[in-house]
Formats: structure tokens, sequence, C-alpha cells
């Protein structure tokens, strides 16, 4: 198991990673629904996420006034997360540094996406940091301070958008253990992560849901589909 976020420093190269982490999951992957469920819970982020959805979800109880907008809203955020999703992962996780006047612009984000995709089995680097839930905290209670009269169209919105965050980290936290429910929908997301982690990480960009990844073209077969060879480095040296 590597370091923790603000202890580990060193980047494992991709040779690094192939003779620490072979294809399959390590031996003390959770292999059971109750270890995975316990895994799970015991991570920060699912709890963060589980605690403000009681407290949006009981602020939005309280509001009343249920209309057909909420519904609207509801479906609208149902239907464009998979390609909020995909932008995402393309644009910001798999950023890659430039130099701007002589200064190379990095982002956290995107090093702690590099650390996943070269320590793939290692679950520090598979959830949300703990800072992007206080920051989205903190966006929410802007946006509800500047439009108290969309209050409940808000917290609707918000409790939708989350709810799919915390359904993203669960099928997300699933690709990188051994157990995976006997559906035929996870079945397919976590194969086509993994073939994104191991076979070529220019395609399969959806997580949780595959939409993005059909209306941009990059579920191609993976059996006509070569490996990268950059898939645990991402094209970058030390």
């Amino acid at each position: 198991m590597s370091a923790l976020r603000v202890t580990d420093t060193v980047m494992p190269t991709a040779e690094d990673t192939v003779n620490r982490n072979p294809m399959r999951p390590p031996a003390d992957s959770p292999r059971t629904a109750a270890e995975a469920f316990k895994v799970f819970c015991a991570h920060p982020s699912p709890l963060i996420l589980l605690g403000v959805l009681a407290g949006l979800g009981a602020l939005r109880w309280q509001g009343g006034a249920w209309s057909w907008r909420d519904l609207a809203i509801a479906l609208g955020v149902w239907a464009l997360f998979p390609v909020n999703e995909w932008l995402i992962h393309v644009f910001m996780l798999h950023y890659k540094p430039r130099k701007v006047l002589g200064f190379t612009v990095d982002f956290y984000l995107p090093k702690t996406h590099r650390r996943h995709h070269a320590d793939p089995w290692n679950l520090t680097w598979v959830f949300v940091p703990r800072h992007v839930h206080f920051l989205v905290l903190v966006s929410l209670a802007v946006v509800y301070g500047v439009a108290p009269s969309w209050r409940n169209e808000l917290l609707t919105f918000s409790l939708i958008y989350l709810l799919l965050g915390l359904h993203y980290e669960w099928v997300h936290y699933l690709t990188h253990i051994s157990w995976c429910p006997p559906l035929k929908y996870y079945e397919r997301r976590v194969l086509e992560h993994r073939w994104h982690h191991f076979r070529n990480e220019n395609y399969w960009w959806g997580v949780s849901m595959g939409l993005g990844d059909r209306l941009f073209g990059t579920a191609p077969e993976a059996k006509d589909t070569a490996r990268s060879g950059t898939n645990r480095d991402l094209g970058l040296r030390r």
C-alpha cells in the first residue's frame, strides 16, 4: 500500500507499477458484499456525501411545494450527468502539465489521477479528495445565497447531482476491488473502466455511466483496440 496523499511525494514509474500491481486485484481486495460495503464506508468521501445528502434532503423536505419542476430538474441532471462525467475525466483529470511563460502549470486533481493510474489497486487514489467536497459545498452555499427564490429548485438539483456523485464513487470503487454485484450493468461498467486502465487510457472515459462514450465515439470494441503502452504513466515521465 502506498503512502497517504499528504506524504506520498514520489510518482511510481510504469515499470514500478507493473512489478507491484498485476491486472488482477491484490489478495487483500474485498471479495464479498459485506467486505466491500465495510471498506467503502470506511473512506471519508462516501460518508461526507451521505451526510450532505441527508442534510439537503431534510432541507428540501422542509421546503415542501413539490412540483413538476422538481421532476424536470431530476431528469435533466440524470440525462446530462454522463456528459458531465466524460468532460471532467477527459479535460480535468487527464489534463497534462504545460509550460506557460516558462512556468509549469499543473493542478492537484490531475496529479492525483496520475497516481491513480500508476497505482490502480491503491484505494487511496480511488475516491474524490475531501477538499473537493468542501469546495462544492461552499459553491452551493454561495449560489443559495444569491438566488434565494430558487432555493427549492437548487436543493433538488444538488440532491440529484450529489446522489449521482455517490453512485459514481460506488461504481469507481467497484472497478478497483475483486467483488462486483451480479448485475450486468455493474459488470459492464467495471469491465469498461478496467479497459481504460489496462488497455488504452484514451477510451472508455465513462465510469458510472457509459452514455458519454457512446455520444463522443470513445467506446470501441476492446478486441479492436491496441494497447496504448502509456495507460500507467499517461505518456508522462518522472
